[in-house]
């Protein structure tokens, strides 16, 4: 398994009792394999993971692991506020057949860096898989320091991590002196091709739930150097961000993927559907893009 390329943080998709939905989940994960992305990424952020039960969670990797085709693998969120909770989280999903685990460090409460250090241990000690780490520091409440992650990855506890920070600056600092094998992907979208031609090895990107193909080639083409193409997708791909945080996240996310190409989603509250109010801005502001968007929309 490579840690490079394309990775789709997916949603999870609800039935419309606010029940997981396990075939509205297999669709949406093959749909995303026959569009050719590398590595699915569930129990994510914009998978809403924090309202899933235990249960849940479980039954979710497995739909989603089963369902993939071809050369998509999945990597799987482990992140938990308790150690021994991720730890637990990490063995199960490698079990049902992981390709990586992606750990957000311990949220809602702050430990001390040394107790971050040593929650990453023990997850690299229970698995065999490779192990990431997640910096995003607007929910998590505070960043992860390039120094704890490079030492943790000169020490094989760490692959990679995916840095959500917002900033080309921070993907930087991640990239900058970072031991060999160390994988750095970008988690914000916009962030793509300019993280990518610094030395990333390919970028996380939410808005390939709605347009996979668009966001397929703009990786494919940063990473092979065509630094003029990329360019022009990346731009096509910050407007189609622009466009999403018009309305709440992640419901809008699921709204343009229901949109564009007609994937059946759902919602668990209190992340609801958009009302009308927030759909017709949503679709106002899609609507100068729909003709550009379609060449990557065709099957």
């Amino acid at each position: 398994m490579s840690l490079d390329g394309l990775v789709v943080p997916i949603p999870t998709l609800f039935a419309d009792d606010g029940s997981l939905d396990p075939a509205r989940n297999t669709k949406f994960a093959r749909a995303l394999s026959d569009a050719k992305v590398d590595h699915l990424f569930v129990l994510g952020s914009l998978g809403e993971f924090p309202s899933l039960t235990d249960a849940e969670r479980t039954t979710l990797g497995e739909l989603v692991i089963e369902s993939a085709t071809g050369t998509t693998d999945v990597w799987v969120g482990c992140g938990a506020p308790s150690t021994r909770r991720a730890v637990r989280y990490a063995e199960e999903a490698e079990a049902a057949g992981a390709a990586a685990i992606v750990a957000v460090p311990p949220y809602y409460l702050h430990p001390p860096l040394p107790a971050v250090d040593r929650y990453y241990r023990e997850i690299r000690r229970a698995i065999g898989i490779p192990l990431l780490a997640y910096n995003i520091p607007s929910l998590v409440g505070y960043a992860l320091p390039p120094a704890l992650v490079h030492a943790l990855a000169r020490d094989g506890v760490l692959a990679g991590i995916k840095d959500t920070a917002g900033s080309l600056a921070s993907v930087t600092a991640f990239l900058t002196d970072r031991p060999a094998g160390l994988a750095v992907f970008p988690g914000d979208d916009d962030l793509a091709s300019g993280a990518i031609a610094r030395g990333a090895a390919g970028a996380v990107m939410g808005i390939a739930n709605v347009v996979p193909r668009l966001c397929t080639e703009l990786v494919a083409r940063a990473r092979a150097g065509e630094a003029a193409r990329a360019a022009e997708l990346q731009a096509l791909v910050d407007e189609l961000v622009q466009v999403s945080r018009t309305g709440p996240f992640p419901s809008t996310d699921k709204f343009l993927a229901a949109r564009l190409w007609g994937a059946a989603v759902g919602y668990r509250s209190p992340y609801d559907p958009l009302t009308p109010e927030e759909e017709a801005r949503v679709v106002a502001r899609l609507a100068p893009l729909e003709e550009r968007l379609r060449p990557f929309l065709r099957r």
